[in-house]
């Protein structure tokens, strides 16, 4: 019976150490570019008495798709870098439930300015958001200084994705004390 325990020790602890160096050394990345737009502004000249007078009301756009972050995620480090180059826009991410503030168009949600809380980036992100994401469910807001043109611009994004050393270093430890108990009780006995 001692036989088929240190066996036993020997393949669960070379699985462990095994996961554990592939954990260390490996980083899951992605990377890509796609072209979003602000919601076009909407244009009032009621009331006023002079031309060009008009009053300008500009909106933020949410999209329909949900990045959803899964519950395994918490044992990786995640950190996600979005960036853009267009001046006057910027990027921002809020919980997929703040939709209930917008009003769903053809291909995006577009929601009135300061109506979506957001977590990470903003009016002050100055071109670039980095950001490390907890489990859940979350949506990208563009927004950008009131004008009456619409604005489209290309946004990259990538994400890196390691297991946290808080998970590998004990696992690299008990498969280390597994493996050993397997050899050196083997070699004793």
């Amino acid at each position: 019976m001692e036989k088929y325990f240190r066996i036993a020790a020997g393949i669960i602890g070379s699985i462990l150490l095994i996961v554990s160096i592939v954990g260390i050394n490996n980083e899951l990345a992605e990377s890509d570019s796609v072209e979003t737009m602000l919601p076009p502004c909407e244009i009032t000249d009621e009331g006023t008495l002079l031309p060009g007078d008009e009053e300008v009301t500009c909106y933020w756009g949410m999209s329909v798709e949900i990045l959803e972050i899964p519950a395994e995620a918490i044992a990786a480090d995640v950190i996600v870098d979005i960036s853009w180059a267009k001046e006057g826009v910027w990027i921002g991410i809020a919980e997929a439930d703040q939709v209930e503030n917008c009003e769903l168009k053809n291909d995006y949600y577009k929601c009135t300015k300061n109506s979506v809380t957001l977590i990470e980036g903003g009016d002050s992100s100055n071109g670039e958001i980095q950001w490390t994401p907890e489990p859940g469910e979350y949506r990208f807001v563009a927004g950008g200084d009131d004008s009456q043109s619409l604005q489209q611009f290309s946004v990259d994004w990538e994400y890196e994705a390691t297991l946290k050393s808080g998970i590998t270093t004990p696992l690299l430890l008990i498969g280390m004390g597994l493996l050993s108990y397997s050899i050196f009780r083997g070699i004793l006995f």
